[in-house]
């Protein structure tokens, strides 16, 4: 009987190890925030006194061609950081155990 409880043991923790789904990582991205401080780039540009024509013009296209940017980011994200990514404003309550990437994608988008 000893024998078929550490062999059924040592079974069920094989399995667990090697052959058990592990549970997915997860992550959280504030999009929001991303795109208030674009907004906010944008906004300093468009209302500086001494902006030439041509800045303002530059920053209004880099302002449309930036949900496309965020979506290819959004898109590549998971697969660098092998975790599913959730948007913060589906979690509730603080989420002091999960990995924000707001930092990381704000450094690449040059927020």
């Amino acid at each position: 009987v000893l024998a078929n409880l550490l062999l059924s043991a040592l079974i069920v923790l094989a399995y667990a190890l090697w052959f058990a789904p592990a549970a997915p990582r997860l992550a959280v991205l504030d999009v929001g925030e991303l795109y208030r401080l674009k907004e906010t780039q944008v906004a300093k540009v468009l209302v500086k006194l001494d902006a030439t024509h041509e800045d303002r013009a530059l920053a209004l296209q880099r302002a449309s061609a930036f949900g496309l940017e965020m979506t290819n980011l959004i898109q590549s994200l998971p697969e660098e950081c092998h975790c599913l990514i959730l948007a913060r404003g589906a979690v509730v309550g603080p989420a002091p155990l999960l990995p924000d990437l707001t930092p990381e994608v704000r450094r690449r988008l040059g927020l």
